[in-house]
């Protein structure tokens, strides 16, 4: 298997599992953190960028760098 097939799996795995914590009725420690230092919704935008947007970026990414290389074997 490509390594950049599996670095998007991993980036899809941890996008999976944020949502999942995010979505899940008790808040994590470090989201009640960013809300009480940001406030509510700079608290809860800075959360979803950094454990949701970018790692879901980094597997849009890496997917593609995989089929490129996969199609040119």
């Amino acid at each position: 298997m490509n390594a950049d097939l599996v670095k998007a799996v991993f980036a899809t795995y941890v996008v999976g599992v944020a949502l999942i914590r995010l979505l899940d009725d008790r808040e994590s420690l470090r989201l009640t953190a960013m809300k009480k230092i940001w406030g509510r919704s700079y608290g809860l935008m800075l959360h979803f960028l950094t454990n949701i947007a970018i790692p879901m970026l980094f597997a849009l990414v890496f997917y593609c760098r995989g089929f490129v290389t996969m199609s040119t074997l």
